[in-house]
């Protein structure tokens, strides 16, 4: 086929706003949706050659898989060593273990179920994982070994068949995806079936599936291409009805211009060289872009400052354009006319060597960097969510729902007729204190009702789980009068202030007592990782500086509603950080306060919950 100067140019609308999203450019929430660009542009292009050398009688597995090796594999093998290598020289042992596995998993191309089955409610933060982006590549490569057997086993029927089976196996697909995102939404993220509907978009439109256009048609169809990849930057963000249906916005965008785009002035603007020199570098950028900017947050925070982006951005092309220029281009040119048995053997043995290399990172993870041993404990905290303690803590998957766990309304709301009943009711925040609560009132029966992400006021919303069990908790025991005291618990913003008061002045008559806790101190990264970085440096005062100060803010104004409207506020700040100290509290029994952002560890739940005045 043809080479495409538009197709390039569209390459660069796809990976500038996912750098700059990244790189934490403000009001680009749907920047990472350039993702989606690039799936359709990819199944437009991998099937174009396909069915080009299918009627030309010149198809063969082995030569699709040394294009797609001489493409992929150089580039990717170079960062992914550069990164283990800086990882292993950096990182703490716990994240060091993590980024071995992520490279293994990334040069076998199944990061994106690697990533799928590590992103449980309590995992850490997704930004400071340096190889979380070749999840898309997993994505793509799955999909070129299944797309191609079956287009060879379509090819002799009729071309509309040809047309029906990838329709049908594209609506299927949006079908799975629909299902996954309100099962499973990280499944619908991650995994191939949910994805392959975008992939597929590309191969209909170079089967010839979308209708020929001429004039002013094709002019208006292209023009709506670039209106529908711009609302979709504009209106995407994460998490939010995605990929089904806000990524259908700029992938048949991207459909669009690639179908009538060309000879009109969209396609030459996109073939200017401003587009096709940023396009020419794309995947390079993707590759080097991430592990920069992931890095960077390691060590300076979960937030990026404007001078920041700017230096991470430039470094970002920098090493792009080395990449394109040292690695890309010469394997491209240099061994085209080598035998396609010896470049996938090659390929293979390449990617075996970084499978192995990641593995020995991740066995080898408390030997690479000499840890004293209150410090291996203080960071091993960032795996605290996998542990048994935070288990027994948070009651997982009994009386805690989150994405990949249920709710035992049986086990966690039954009323008792001859204890005092006290419902702990909220997200994970007040999953975080049960444990507590319930030790200190021994002879109260102390209930449970949370699910992550979910405020607990009415009307209820969010995610099914939060519907559901806040539903369970209102209908069976607050409702009915059946609770004694209500103590209400949520990682609070200033929106809940008002629903939170209505909420208050709704239950009051049917609860006896209604407390409510307030906020815990939150930092701009991952707690346990930030004090073990700083205790190695010899100054856990620095854990200070990514302290975030709206939580004090956001205290006022609901201790004052919430006192208005009828019931009690406890602070958990005040105990965390007392008034007229400088210092908060960083560990309690020599492990850390906390286990994440802002959770508390089952030692500090007991240490906070112990000096309230419940």
């Amino acid at each position: 086929m043809r080479f495409r100067f538009d197709i390039d140019g569209m390459r660069a609308v796809a990976i500038v706003p996912i750098v700059l999203f990244h790189a934490g450019l403000k009001g680009l929430s749907g920047g990472f949706v350039g993702v989606d660009v690039f799936f359709v542009i990819s199944g437009f292009l991998i099937t174009s050659i396909i069915m080009r050398d299918m009627e030309l009688k010149r198809f063969s597995i082995v030569e699709f898989y040394r294009r797609r090796i001489l493409r992929i594999v150089p580039a990717l093998f170079v960062m992914l060593v550069a990164v283990l290598v800086v990882g292993a020289a950096t990182m703490l042992p716990m994240e060091a273990r993590g980024l071995g596995q992520s490279a293994a998993a990334a040069a076998s191309f199944v990061s994106n179920i690697f990533f799928y089955n590590d992103a449980d409610y309590f995992a850490g933060s997704a930004d400071l994982k340096p190889l979380l982006h070749t999840w898309s590549l997993g994505v793509e490569e799955q999909f070129y070994l299944f797309f191609p057997l079956v287009l060879l086993a379509i090819r002799r029927l009729p071309r509309p068949s040809v047309r029906i089976g990838v329709l049908a196996l594209c609506i299927l697909s949006v079908l799975i995806a629909i299902v996954l995102q309100r099962r499973d939404q990280a499944a619908a993220f991650y995994l191939l079936p949910s994805r392959v509907w975008e992939l597929g978009l590309g191969a209909l439109v170079a089967i010839g599936f979308i209708p020929k256009l001429a004039g002013r048609a094709r002019i208006i169809a292209a023009s709506v291409g670039v209106v529908l990849i711009i609302a979709g930057y504009a209106v995407a963000a994460p998490g939010r009805m995605f990929p089904v249906p806000l990524a259908m916005l700029p992938c048949f965008g991207t459909a669009l211009i690639i179908a009538y785009g060309e000879a009109t002035f969209v396609g030459r603007l996109l073939s200017l060289r401003a587009f096709t020199a940023i396009g020419a570098i794309s995947y390079s950028l993707y590759l080097w872009h991430w592990p920069i900017i992931a890095f960077y947050r390691l060590h300076n925070g979960l937030h990026v400052t404007p001078i920041a982006t700017v230096g991470l951005v430039a470094l970002s092309f920098a090493l792009a354009i080395a990449s394109r220029q040292f690695v890309e281009v010469p394997f491209m040119r240099g061994f085209k006319t080598i035998d396609a048995r010896r470049i996938v053997a090659g390929g293979v043995a390449g990617l075996l060597v970084v499978v192995g290399t990641g593995l020995t990172v991740t066995w080898n993870a408390d030997n690479w960097r000499a840890i004293p041993d209150d410090v291996r404990h203080v960071g091993a905290f960032a795996d605290y969510g996998d542990s048994p303690k935070a288990l027994f803590q948070f009651r997982h998957g009994i009386c805690f729902a989150t994405t990949d766990a249920g709710y035992d309304e049986n086990a966690c709301l039954q009323v008792s007729d001859s204890k005092p009943n006290m419902l702990v009711l909220g997200d994970s925040h007040a999953a975080q204190y049960w444990r507590a609560i319930a030790e200190r009132f021994p002879d109260d029966n102390v209930m449970q009702a949370t699910a992550s992400g979910c405020k607990p006021v009415q009307p209820t919303r969010g995610q099914q789980r939060c519907v559901d069990v806040m539903d369970q908790a209102f209908d069976k025991v607050i409702d009915p009068g059946s609770v004694d005291t209500l103590i209400i618990i949520a990682r609070w913003k200033m929106v809940d202030v008002a629903p939170l008061a209505a909420t208050i002045e709704a239950v009051r008559p049917k609860v006896q007592r209604i407390v409510v806790i307030g906020l815990t101190v939150e930092y701009d990264g991952e707690f346990p990782e930030l004090l073990a970085r700083a205790m190695l440096r010899g100054d856990t005062g620095s854990v200070a500086e990514f302290r975030l100060g709206d939580q004090w803010k956001i205290e006022r104004a609901l201790a004052a509603a919430v006192t208005k409207a009828g019931a009690e506020y406890v602070s958990a700040l005040d105990i965390e950080c007392p008034p007229g100290k400088s210092d908060c509290m960083l560990m309690v029994n020599g492990s850390p306060m906390q286990t994440d952002y802002g959770h508390l560890s089952l030692d500090g739940s007991r240490y906070v919950i112990g000096r309230m005045a419940l």
